[in-house]
């Protein structure tokens, strides 16, 4: 188990990286996100979610057992949503994840933090 919790602070700088890149989609507004001639933020919103989902997969099972309240699950289907059909994702949905739902997430784990590692170790 020692071993499974030494990742996680790595695990978890992935995710901040990743919550960083979603704070500058997000910043880019709303009208940027949703311009039919620029998909760019849309694409890129594509991939935060499959990362988010691969960095969660990641994660020991005692980690997301610890106590964070996040719908891993959720977090599963949204990416298999969004990876295997792209072309029909709501750009509204995406939005909402990225906006919406990213941060809850990320506040959740507590982020830099290391309270969920604290209270495996305790």
């Amino acid at each position: 188990m020692n071993d499974d919790l030494e990742r996680v602070p790595a695990i978890l700088a992935d995710i901040e990286r990743f919550a960083v890149s979603a704070r500058r989609v997000v910043a880019r507004g709303r009208d940027c996100f949703l311009d039919p001639d620029d998909d760019d933020q849309r694409r890129i919103a594509r991939s935060l979610v499959i990362d988010l989902s691969a960095a969660a997969d990641r994660l020991p099972q005692s980690y997301r057992e610890a106590g964070a309240d996040v719908d891993w699950r959720g977090i599963r289907a949204v990416r298999n949503f969004i990876a295997h059909d792209y072309d029909g994702t709501d750009d509204e949905i995406l939005w909402q994840a990225v906006a919406v739902q990213f941060p809850i997430v990320v506040s959740a784990l507590a982020v830099g933090s290391g309270t969920a590692t604290d209270r495996l170790r305790a």
